[in-house]
């Protein structure tokens, strides 16, 4: 009998049309996404550990204190346009970090107002309302996503 391969469990929420918001992966094939971005500075693991996937990087870390660098904010600009050609070219994402709650849906978010022409105040409360009611509780996380809405 033929044995079949399994993608690993993940923690994972779908937050829009093919995009999903979740906790650090480990590392496998997962057959149900063709792009992975792996937001967590702490959690970079090689291109290889995701076979079969584009792997997309933007090492953030979830600071309350000290305001987004420039430099942050220029990839993460970049990035989301990035996920949003995936998402409208009928790819299937996962936007990831520690624990799926702040970076990730920053990214998320991001994506979301780009590729589905959401507002900020939509955005947001569809990652909380699908993935958690805390998501999103880095107030400057949160002012970033609505910057963002006003320069587009």
């Amino acid at each position: 009998m033929p044995k079949t391969l399994r993608s690993p469990p993940i923690d994972a929420s779908l937050v829009a049309p093919r995009l999903f918001v979740g906790s650090r992966p480990p590392p496998g094939r997962y057959r149900w996404f063709n792009v992975v971005v792996l937001c967590a500075k702490e959690y970079q693991p090689p291109s290889f550990a995701f076979p079969g996937m584009t792997v997309l990087r933007l090492a953030l870390v979830d600071d309350v204190i000290h305001p987004i660098s420039g430099v942050d904010v220029a990839l993460a600009t970049s990035k989301e346009r990035t996920i949003a050609r995936y998402l409208n070219g009928g790819a299937c994402g996962l936007v990831t970090c520690r624990a799926g709650i702040n970076r990730s849906a920053l990214v998320a978010a991001l994506a979301m107002q780009l590729a589905y022409d959401m507002d900020a105040d939509e955005a947001i409360e569809q990652i909380r309302d699908t993935r958690s009611p805390n998501a999103l509780s880095n107030p400057r996380f949160e002012k970033f996503i609505r910057d963002f809405e006003a320069q587009r």
